[in-house]
């Protein structure tokens, strides 16, 4: 199925036709030198023109770019570690020149930036090194805090980390949906399996509340620890409408650059209460040319420094290699990790006897570049290759006190000999999974200077992944299985059994900037079509994913110092974009669901005295034919300002994603035997042939009764689960330097209404025996608000090489409220009477029988004694508003540089020890606002 219209298409092809009416002469040469402060030549610096045309210097700091039309230019110049320079160059002749010299960072330069810069058109956040240094982040995820709307939280490696954006709570599909970047390569999550059985517990690994589910990302984002933020030199987080050369993302995409090229030896202790990272890295240059990286770091982390027996360890390794050859430029990348989790038994406590342990370690290689033909038709020719594997190995025991009483291990249905488990056991499971990812990616360019100030920049790639697992899967000792609590049981699993997935996909683009008179347009506009490849026979009969996915951002600067008196820039932004997440294994190839009942438990003193039979059925259709890829649609508009110092922004948005992925109940009704034997029987014996029971009372042989028994049961299968609305507000001022306190004042927060409501009719089920299920309406959800800012002051004295922030985050408004809604908006919920008490009900839309019978719900129904409990009923405060008062937290940063050898940071968050609980008048639940009180510091040492 092919999934949005592509007009934009007919536009790329339609201007790529066009190519050869602009073709004018462009021999024209831009060359020169980067040189540091000192005179030295920098090797591997990048040179780029209008964010488009590129190059790396070479050796001796040279660079040349070719095959330039006259016109102005604007340039970037950049390598890292130090301050970039940007300005506006004009190519009138053959042959133009322009040297450039960098300055080391260091806070003795008069520009520090150390939040986030914003840019407008496709609402980007940038990070960069001072903002990445001040910020002592232990991952990625410690600096989303810089993004517009996203709140202060303490560093920590005990918990997951996940890219959420534009979200005010955590939201499995918001994180699945964001697509993280490293050099240029997407980190797949695509074929993560590790859960125990998607059929009865859906995403999660663990069958208990103990924490072993909070470990793993199977239905999620990728981990962000897995990167370390010690080699990081930038980072890009985008909000709005992404390029169409990003693919398989509903949320959003976070972009991330590593270090590359010559840089000192550096070395970081981080510290806190409740852990300790050390870090170290270096580049250096080649004697051939070129230059090599590499870096590593070991972290530990407990979640209570009390109980070092729950703690997280992670080690991480880095290496690359980046080199001029003449028109093509090579990058290789390699990166190693691995991270345990820990929780086993306090030996002063014993507690619970639960041991869990999830272990990942894997591994990135990458290859990249860029190759410019020095003649021909294209300008450039992007290039990436890349491989990723890892082996992830969760373990889980403890005692199981309570057997289930009956363990089998038949796979077909049937009545089968049941071994009889009446004492405690432990029980051990294993989930290994061997992810494996392959993605290439080719990106041809053609850039066209339309007159003197006007360009465009066009693009045609392909695109294509493969996704796999190889590893052994689910697995435990059938013998001593784990605890099934119920008549759904569980299975091993091997997941080399499960198919690959592959997509291939292609997307075209064009960049424009077009003067309009006093005013100037840039806009950028291109569509992007991807099939993914799904194995018919395992996916229920889904044979591809076909989706188009058009965007397309503006900026029109609509004034100037040129034009007026006031503003140096006023600009409208805006935006409009169709994305697509594509199903992951997990939910693509589902296990089979298992179901046992006990049909007979006869347990007597002696072996010959015992036996216990269960009857298994079997669903192996657990595949979903009607699933679909997640869907979004953006659009967005904004407004941005500068004035002399003080310059803004605010951007207003709208996203609706329909689709999202999860898991929702079926019905399933089994129909067994029941065997009755006496107590006081001996000698039963089964005949599979007949299905008969006999046994012996009394030395007489009898035939045990058989009594027929129906029973409802529920298992889960894979769905697009739910719908998202969300509309918000985020914006930014920042008035600039006072200057006789050195101090400047910025200004971010956002405000987020989001609406998440169930798309799928849910199963209202008593229990196994009762005579009816009701199926309730869809609409069930919540609805969401919060409106934040956060106020800091920079203060930044270059004389004495020190940088200091306080910020004060205020939640302005923060709302929660449960909702079940109809397609209109209209409450669903009415106040009705049960057993003199008052309840809000959801009436059913109708209700299964044990015969299987469907009957639509009606009035005589609810009057009904049995059949009103199949109703929703709540107590009338669930669907009250739950508000809570404004509230603020202080949060402090420093950071000092020691001569050129060293450097200290130090970071408090709510150093005033607030301690406040919000209680939800209506339920008396209560959530902590405030972190717990937090300090932290880092050294760094450079040579």
């Amino acid at each position: 199925m092919l999934q949005g219209k592509n007009p934009i298409l007919g536009i790329i092809l339609l201007f790529f036709f066009s190519l050869p009416s602009f073709a004018q002469n462009a021999s024209n040469i831009l060359e020169g030198t980067v040189r540091d402060i000192k005179g030295k030549p920098i090797e591997l610096a990048t040179v780029s023109l209008n964010n488009v045309i590129g190059s790396h210097t070479d050796r001796n700091g040279h660079y040349k770019l070719t095959r330039l039309k006259e016109g102005t230019y604007q340039y970037r110049v950049s390598f890292v570690g130090y301050e970039t320079v940007m300005g506006t160059v004009h190519i009138q002749s053959s042959k133009t020149r322009l040297d450039v010299t960098l300055k080391e960072l260091s806070l003795n330069l008069k520009n520090v930036t150390v939040t986030a810069r914003q840019e407008q058109m496709g609402s980007k956040s940038l990070i960069g090194e001072d903002a990445i240094r001040h910020v002592q982040p232990k991952s990625l995820n410690d600096l989303l805090q810089l993004v517009p709307g996203n709140l202060i939280e303490n560093p920590n490696l005990n918990n997951l980390g996940q890219a959420h954006i534009r979200e005010i709570e955590d939201d499995d599909n918001n994180a699945l949906g964001t697509l993280v970047v490293v050099d240029g390569t997407p980190l797949s999550n695509e074929s993560n399996l590790q859960v125990v059985s998607p059929s009865k517990f859906g995403a999660n690994s663990g069958m208990q509340s103990d924490g072993m589910s909070e470990q793993t990302t199977a239905g999620r984002g990728v981990d962000l620890r897995t990167v370390s933020a010690g080699n990081i030199e930038s980072m890009e987080v985008i909000r709005g409408i992404p390029s169409v050369e990003y693919g398989n993302l509903t949320s959003g995409v976070v972009v991330v650059k590593t270090k590359a090229g010559h840089t000192p030896w550096e070395a970081k202790f981080q510290t806190d209460p409740n852990s300790k990272q050390v870090f170290a890295g270096k580049g250096f240059n080649l004697k051939r040319g070129g230059a090599a990286n590499f870096s590593v770091d070991w972290s530990q982390s407990w979640a209570d420094t009390r109980k070092h027996y729950m703690g997280y360890d992670r080690i991480t390794a880095s290496a690359g290699y980046s080199a001029q050859f003449g028109p093509l430029s090579l990058n290789v990348k390699g990166a190693f990790y691995s991270n345990v989790n820990n929780r086993k038994d306090d030996p002063q406590f014993e507690e619970q006897q639960i041991h869990y342990k999830n272990t990942n370690v894997g591994g990135r290689l990458s290859v990249s570049g860029r190759y410019k033909p020095a003649g021909g038709f294209l300008s450039s020719l992007d290039y990436n290759l890349s491989a990723q594997m890892s082996r992830t190995v969760d373990s889980h025991d403890n005692w199981v006190n309570n057997p289930d009483g009956l363990v089998t291990t038949a796979r077909e249905p049937g009545v089968h000999v049941a071994q009889i488990r009446n004492v405690g056991y432990t029980s051990a499971y294993r989930i290994e999974g061997i992810p494996v990812n392959l993605y290439a990616q080719a990106v041809a360019n053609k850039y066209l200077q339309i007159s003197e100030n006007d360009y465009a920049n066009l693009k045609l790639g392909a695109e294509y992944t493969y996704d796999a697992n190889r590893g052994e899967g689910f697995t435990y000792d059938e013998n001593n299985p784990p605890q099934a609590q119920g008549a759904q049981t569980l299975r091993p699993r091997s997941y080399k059994d499960i198919p690959a997935q592959s997509t291939l996909s292609g997307f075209a683009s064009s960049r424009l900037r077009k003067g309009l008179g006093s005013m100037g347009l840039m806009l950028e506009a291109g569509v992007r079509v991807s099939n993914m490849f799904v194995d018919r026979k395992q996916s229920g009969g889904i044979s591809h994913f076909l989706v188009a996915e058009p965007r397309v951002n503006a900026t029109l600067n609509l004034l100037d110092s040129r034009n007026n008196p006031v503003f140096d820039l006023l600009a409208l932004t805006g935006g409009f974009g169709i994305s697509n997440k594509m199903p992951t294994l997990m939910y693509l190839y589902p296990d089979y669901a298992y179901f046992d009942n006990a049909s007979l438990s006869k347990y007597g003193t002696e072996t010959k005295d015992r036996l216990g039979l269960i009857t298994t059925d079997v669903v192996k259709n657990t595949a979903n034919p009607d699933l679909r890829p997640a869907r979004s649609t953006k659009w967005e508009a904004g407004l941005s300002f500068r004035i002399n110092r003080i310059k803004g922004f605010a951007t207003f948005f709208h996203e609706f994603h329909r689709h999202e992925l999860g898991f929702t109940s079926q019905l399933i009704w089994q129909n067994y035997d029941k065997y009755t034997v006496p107590a006081t029987a001996t000698d039963p014996v089964f005949d599979a042939a007949s299905g008969d029971v006999t046994y012996r009372v009394d030395g007489t042989e009898h035939t045990a009764l058989r009594t027929k028994t129906t029973e409802m049961y529920t298992w889960s299968r894979a769905a697009n689960s739910t719908t998202t609305h969300k509309h918000g507000i985020e914006y930014g001022l920042d008035f600039g330097e006072i200057k006789p306190l050195h101090t400047s004042l910025n200004i971010s927060g956002a405000w987020f209404h989001i609406k998440r409501k169930n798309e799928n009719m849910p199963l209202n089920y008593i229990n196994s025996s009762f005579d009816y299920v009701g199926v309730l309406p869809s609409g069930g959800g919540n609805l969401r608000d919060r409106f934040n800012s956060t106020f800091r002051l920079i203060t930044h004295i270059p004389a004495i090489k020190m940088v200091f922030t306080t910020s004060v985050q205020v939640v302005w408004y923060e709302s929660t409220q449960t909702i079940y809604e109809d397609e209109n908006g209209n409450s669903r919920y009415y106040l009705k009477s049960y057993e003199d008490k008052d309840y809000l009900v959801v009436d059913p839309v109708g209700y299964y029988d044990k015969q299987g019978h469907y009957t639509a719900w009606s009035q005589a129904d609810a009057d009904d004694a049995d059949k009103s409990r199949i109703m929703y009923r709540t107590q009338p405060y669930l669907y009250e508003k739950d508000v809570i008062k404004p509230w603020a937290l202080l949060s402090f940063r420093f950071t000092k540089e020691i001569g050129r050898v060293a450097e200290l940071s130090v970071i408090a968050n709510n150093f005033t020890n607030t301690k406040k609980w919000h209680t939800n008048p209506h339920s008396l639940a209560k959530t902590q606002l405030y972190p717990d009180m937090y300090f932290g510091a880092e050294l760094k040492l450079k040579l």
